[in-house]
């Protein structure tokens, strides 16, 4: 039969009647029995016929009635009798009963519970009016190099500016099952108020700027930063630049000339030979030509077009299109992948790793491309555990002719040169141990520094050329000849390649 299509009044009717006959012929052929108006008996034929199916998930239940036999009509009470027998107790929807009983609908599988979907709650969040974002990804121009200099801009905000709205937690709407379990929405999280001394929020939970400055956003502590700002260049005549916040600079800066800030130093010029220090960021739009003596140095990482000629150190990392013949050394990584990018001539490194496009020349200039932990700093920690042996060895010295002069004072007192010589010793013993605290944390650095760096590697999107020196930790390699798009590891205190 085909169970998709409904019967009509006059087909239920006849399918009845047959059913019914069929049924008396059966009972008729069968030998009689006291029992047989037992429900129980074999011979009983149920007229009616509820089957109820459950989802796997219980999100619904779903009802099948067989064809009555006889007059017998279906009612929404047995229904929903038969549901809650079979433990579907909650979202039954009585019209949708209603409906298969007024138009017949059998052998149709209809669903007739529904439970509820739990409405998942909105975790807390900050909406951000201004640039917060002070570390962004590189932009890339039209002929393939890398704008760097982009990536550590702040974004300057005035007083009263709306920098920030708090849109609280809200919390989800619990949902249950046609079976009566209760399905609990995960708790919604607010976050952490707005910290820092130059902004205020109102009831709304709208943050505002209370000063002009440069916004700086990190962990939920918001900083506006006083700014130094030079709309011209810096020459000789200027004298040495220093701000205790950041300093921008609309001009180049000569050679001679000496910029020093607490945080950020930002240079929209060109940079001669000079001296720039920071204990932030330094970002360097227009590069630096630093003759051999212009240096950089910073606590945090340097952004520059270019690096000609110059001294870079800085203790985060370092991005440049290119560097030439400059010595540059990077706490963190160092990356010249650029369309251009490229190291020619010098000395470049970068503890946790560097990522290059090309090395040297086809003119086989030497090169050398430095990853991980320096050799001088191994040096430096087998110097720093001799000078802790020989004071070890100094110390036990002291503490036995201490001893010896204690000894003498318990048998027969000190006289006045005796009492110099232990006030003496005892002056030597606290220097002794104040320098092995210092060796000890000096130590303490370089093993922190050594254990960063483990898994340094360089890798070189493009070619490497002859006389390149590849260095990683205390090993090294000299290219002989060109090779390309290559991943050099230190393996058993050798060069490895991988190919990329």
């Amino acid at each position: 039969m085909d169970t998709d299509k409904k019967l009509s009044a006059e087909e239920l009717a006849e399918l009845r009647r047959q059913l019914k006959r069929e049924l008396a012929g059966e009972i008729e052929d069968r030998p009689k029995s006291d029992d047989t108006d037992d429900e129980s008996s074999p011979l009983f034929v149920e007229s009616k016929v509820v089957t109820v199916s459950i989802a796997e998930d219980q999100m619904s239940a779903s009802v099948t009635l067989s064809v009555p036999l006889g007059n017998e009509l279906y009612n929404v009470p047995e229904i929903i009798r038969e549901l809650r027998a079979n433990k579907v107790v909650l979202g039954i929807q009585s019209q949708v009963i209603m409906e298969m009983v007024n138009l017949g609908q059998y052998e149709t599988e209809t669903v007739v519970a529904v439970g509820k979907e739990v409405v998942p709650g909105v975790e807390g969040y900050y909406e951000f009016l201004v640039d917060m974002e002070e570390h962004k990804t590189p932009e890339i121009r039209e002929d393939g190099t890398v704008d760097y200099t982009a990536v550590g801009k702040l974004t300057n905000v005035a007083e009263g500016d709306k920098i920030a709205i708090y849109h609280p937690a809200v919390q989800g709407t619990r949902g249950f099952t046609v079976c009566g379990a209760e399905l609990l929405p995960k708790f919604a999280k607010d976050l952490p108020v707005l910290r820092g001394k130059f902004i205020s929020h109102n009831e709304e939970f709208e943050y505002f700027a209370t000063r002009d400055g440069r916004i700086s956003y990190s962990n939920y502590n918001v900083e506006i930063l006083d700014v130094y700002e030079i709309n011209e260049d810096i020459t000789l005549n200027f004298g040495k630049v220093e701000f205790y916040g950041d300093i921008i600079i609309n001009g180049n800066v000569e050679t001679g000339s000496s910029i020093r800030a607490g945080r950020n130093i930002t240079i929209n010029g060109t940079v001669a030979n000079a001296r720039i220090s920071a204990g932030g960021d330094i970002t360097l739009t227009r590069g630096i030509q630093g003759n051999g003596q212009g240096r950089v140095t910073t606590r945090g990482n340097v952004f520059a077009e270019f690096i000609e000629y110059a001294v870079v150190e800085a203790a985060g990392d370092v991005f440049s299109n290119y560097i030439l013949e400059s010595n540059v050394s990077a706490g963190g990584k160092l990356i010249a992948d650029g369309n251009r990018g490229s190291v020619i001539g010098g000395t470049v490194h970068g503890l946790l790793g560097v990522e290059i496009k090309n090395a040297g020349t086809k003119i086989e200039q030497r090169t050398v491309i430095h990853a991980g932990f320096k050799q001088e700093d191994y040096h430096r920690f087998s110097e720093l555990s001799k000078q802790e042996n020989a004071i070890n060895n100094n110390l036990a010295n002291l503490v036995g002719e201490l001893s010896d002069l204690l000894k003498i004072a318990r048998e027969r007192g000190l006289n006045g040169s005796q009492k110099e010589e232990v006030a003496r010793l005892n002056e030597k013993k606290d220097e002794a141990y104040a320098e092995l605290d210092s060796i000890s944390l000096k130590k303490k650095e370089l093993g922190e520094k050594m254990a960063k760096s483990a898994g340094a590697a360089i890798v070189v999107k493009g070619e490497v050329n002859c006389n390149t020196v590849i260095t990683i930790d205390a090993a090294a390699t000299i290219i002989g000849k060109t090779e390309t798009y290559l991943k050099y590891l230190c393996r058993n205190d050798e060069i490895v390649r991988r190919t990329i």
